[in-house]
């Protein structure tokens, strides 16, 4: 990465509606926020959970392409276990990734290699508390 320190910049905005809110990412579409249950928008805990399924996934792109595995399709879900402590209230006990990569030809132990090195290049997953894991599928 260049240009290290990265800075990231968001505003959030309460709507007067529970907690309805917008945050808002310069060049970027507005993002609905509110509470877990919330239908109609996204929860910060949503949100944590997409992002270190969203960083594997960039991760494994990027190593892929730089090590000539042509991937056909990459998808997969993640879960977010959440536990209560008496002494620190809630927090995320573990997440669980599960991508699922489809590969051209017979590369799978590459394949495993890259899972692997793009798990333990994810940014998110490393700022985090709790551990992160990763369950992978590789369809050849």
């Amino acid at each position: 990465m260049t240009g290290i320190p990265m800075n990231y910049q968001t505003t959030y905005q309460w709507q007067a509606e529970a907690a309805d809110g917008v945050i808002y990412i310069e060049g970027h579409a507005e993002l609905l926020v509110g509470r877990p249950h919330d239908l109609d928008r996204y929860c910060p805990e949503h949100l944590l959970v997409a992002a270190a399924e969203t960083c594997l996934a960039n991760y494994v792109i990027m190593i892929a392409s730089m090590s000539n595995l042509e991937v056909k399709d990459y998808r997969s879900s993640a879960e977010g276990e959440l536990e209560h402590n008496s002494k620190a209230g809630y927090r995320f006990k573990r997440i669980i990734i599960r991508p699922e990569l489809t590969i051209a030809g017979t590369s799978q132990a590459l394949a495993e290699q890259i899972l692997e090195k793009a798990h333990n290049a994810c940014l998110i997953a490393h700022s985090l508390n709790c551990p992160v894991d990763i369950e992978p599928r590789i369809i050849i």
